[in-house]
């Protein structure tokens, strides 16, 4: 019964997110009604961690199938700048998180991964893991991150760069690829490969791997509906929203200066080598300032058609970063702190 007024709940918050224009709103409506529930003490508020598993094969999906041969020729043929704009970006959340876990003596493990731009679902998947983590800090910070960003970057674009809206933002839909579902059990199957190789967040690599694999050997892919995109969104936000302790959370409310300080500080830098990037291979301010900027891939490229800039230059910088973030960077982390032992995970 709880959690069934659970769903409910998150779905009507969902909806008035998404309606508003809230980015990734399914999974904050999990969030926030799960938490809402265990601050009032409702007893029961749980999510079976295998229904948050089938929300990471449906997003995972949905990423995979953005990596497509343009996309690929655009990387061969860009990558100092593709590199060296995510090496400043990554560098940069990384220098933000040693300060904020130094001054307001947050636990560094927690901080990067709370900090780091363009990884929500692979970041808060990982916590989820080592036991290590706070997931608390996590979440808190990856919500404000791209909350803040995807409502700052269209205003800043269009007050501050020159920007013009000349068309409404449409959808990114393909309708007529191939179609998603026979892809989405094989994506299953080699989650569940991954997940007994013990391979961090297999459910969403997986995924990821396959689905890239099959839109460059076979073509264009169609998008999962909207209805079943939501659907994944409030499963992944629910089981991450369950796991939050509203102690935790409340006192992090505290450093929301800091917080705030530090993602102005990654869009001034994202703007300084969207200049750089702008003057070295010729395309507009905008456009490099969209693909440096630390928001979501299909938000930013959405933000790029309503502005008629070039989405693939868009595209390719954005999905380099995310795939640079979800493959090395886990690596990355599992080495400088050390793999979780058998008794820390959860």
């Amino acid at each position: 019964m709880v959690r069934a007024g659970l769903v409910v709940l998150a779905f009507f918050i969902g909806w008035g997110l998404s309606f508003i224009g809230m980015p990734i709103p399914w999974m904050l409506g999990g969030i926030f009604v799960s938490l809402a529930m265990k601050i009032a003490g409702i007893q029961g508020v749980s999510w079976p961690r295998r229904w948050r598993n089938y929300g990471l094969i449906v997003v995972g999906y949905g990423i995979g199938r953005y990596v497509t041969p343009s996309v690929l020729d655009q990387m061969l043929q860009q990558i100092p700048g593709i590199v060296g704009a995510t090496i400043v970006a990554v560098a940069t959340a990384l220098i933000i998180s040693v300060f904020m876990a130094k001054y307001e003596h947050m636990d560094l493990h927690s901080t990067i991964m709370g900090i780091m731009p363009g990884g929500f679902t692979q970041m808060t998947a990982m916590s989820d893991e080592d036991c290590r983590v706070d997931t608390n800090v996590v979440t808190v910070l990856q919500s404000l991150r791209l909350i803040t960003i995807v409502v700052t970057v269209p205003f800043l674009v269009i007050n501050f760069l020159g920007a013009q809206v000349t068309q409404t933002a449409t959808s990114l839909a393909v309708t007529k690829g191939i179609s998603f579902w026979p892809i989405l059990p094989l994506a299953a199957i080699v989650g569940f490969i991954m997940e007994k190789l013990k391979i961090s967040t297999p459910y969403l690599m997986g995924p990821i791997f396959v689905t890239a694999a099959l839109s460059l050997y076979m073509g264009l892919l169609n998008t999962s509906p909207n209805w079943l995109l939501s659907l994944a969104q409030l499963s992944i936000g629910i089981y991450v929203g369950t796991g939050l302790e509203p102690k935790k959370v409340k006192k992090l409310m505290l450093i929301l200066p800091n917080v705030f300080l530090g993602i102005f500080v990654m869009l001034a830098v994202s703007i300084g080598v969207a200049y750089l990037l702008s003057y070295f291979y010729g395309f507009s301010l905008i456009t490099a300032f969209l693909a440096m900027a630390p928001g979501g891939l299909g938000e930013m490229c959405l933000v790029g058609m309503s502005l008629e800039e070039t989405v693939a230059i868009i595209l390719t910088y954005q999905m380099f970063r995310f795939l640079f973030l979800n493959l090395a960077v886990p690596v990355c982390i599992g080495r400088y702190f050390g793999k979780p032992s058998l008794g820390e995970e959860r």
